[in-house]
């Protein structure tokens, strides 16, 4: 297994203190499921590892393979190697004999030089597929998120949020760029499943905020093979949206100018988001 270069030097020395990072790691066991979860930035992925990581039992939905974490994951497990790195993930990151972690196409392509050695790893693994289907909204989002260098409600306080809101201007450009990004991840991911043949569980974030997080977690439980939450178990997440009237302004604004394109980008996204299933119907 060997990583891309713009990973190839992020892992751990091998000293005497990676070596006892591991011996620690595999001191707590080791998964026996684990969840992959494909997806796109402003999907609702934060909110989801929030939900998954309340459970206790599901693991923490991380990224794991965004390639600005792994340097600190990999001091964290004294992992040397990329497919060390994959092997005490199993042991630091599981929560109740589950491993879960999230990934866009755009961070496997970064970490792994033969994006099939992800994919045979985790094949037979039950693989989820969240995106957004209001790509325009999704777009607006992602552009506000890296103006504001706000993610989450959770990263600033309501004055802080309500000055970097005042200061988000519309800017067409940087919205197409950013809706261009968005599609090019969901063209890979497509082309990913295709060519190594997953068949993920497609989920969207307009049908999971409109769901009960009990159910959520229902149905990553069961593809887990784990039980459903027990009714005392608290299922809250810290992560608020940081959307305001101006991103649906804006949206709409975008959306009157560029008509014919996102017809298109209807056109072809229509085959991907009509898979989209609600969790009361994951099984």
């Amino acid at each position: 297994m060997i990583p891309n270069d713009r990973v190839a030097n992020s892992f751990a020395k091998d000293d005497a203190l990676s070596e006892s990072r591991r011996i620690r790691g595999q001191s707590f066991g080791q998964a026996t499921a684990t969840l992959v979860i494909h997806f796109t930035p402003r999907s609702g992925s934060s909110w989801l590892s929030s939900l998954l990581e309340a459970s206790s039992y599901l693991g923490t939905g991380l990224e794991l393979f965004n390639p600005n974490f792994i340097p600190s994951i990999a001091q964290f497990y004294g992992a040397r190697s990329l497919g060390e790195y994959v092997e005490m993930a199993k042991h630091f990151s599981a929560r109740g004999g589950v491993l879960s972690f999230e990934v866009t196409s755009h961070q496997l392509a970064a970490v792994f030089r033969n994006p099939e050695d992800f994919f045979a790893m985790y094949r037979g693994c039950p693989s989820f597929w969240l995106i957004r289907e209001d790509i325009v909204s999704q777009a607006v989002s992602l552009a506000k998120m890296v103006r504001m260098k706000i993610g989450h409600a959770t990263q600033a306080d309501p004055a802080q949020r309500r000055a970097a809101d005042e200061s988000f201007d519309y800017d067409q450009q940087e919205i197409l760029k950013w809706l261009q990004h968005i599609l090019a991840a969901e063209r890979l991911s497509e082309l990913f499943f295709s060519e190594f043949d997953v068949s993920p569980t497609r989920l969207s974030y307009e049908r999971m905020i409109a769901t009960h997080p009990r159910e959520i977690i229902a149905g990553f439980a069961r593809a887990a093979g784990r039980p459903s939450p027990p009714d005392t178990l608290e299922l809250n997440s810290a992560h608020e949206k940081i959307a305001t009237q101006k991103n649906i302004e804006f949206a709409n604004l975008f959306r009157r100018q560029n008509a014919a394109f996102l017809s298109e980008v209807e056109h072809e996204r229509s085959a991907w988001v009509s898979k989209v299933v609600s969790f009361q119907a994951v099984d």
